[in-house]
């Protein structure tokens, strides 16, 4: 894999998506009138958003380890 130093402005503009989702997902998950079944399943979603916005730095973390 080559590495690049530059990301196009696609992978900016979905990494603020991923994270803004993220966000957005956590605030309903603090909702105290959901159930708790609700609360896990928005939670599990809001981390899978901010593990999608961090993909650069997980795979650059992953390459540094391999």
């Amino acid at each position: 894999m080559t590495k690049r130093s530059q990301k196009t402005t696609g992978e900016m503009i979905s990494t603020m998506v991923f994270a803004g989702a993220g966000c957005l997902l956590m605030l309903g998950a603090l909702d105290p009138e959901m159930t708790l079944g609700e609360r896990l399943a928005l939670g599990f979603g809001a981390l899978g958003g901010f593990a999608a916005a961090a993909r650069f730095l997980i795979a650059a973390l992953w390459a540094r380890w391999r």
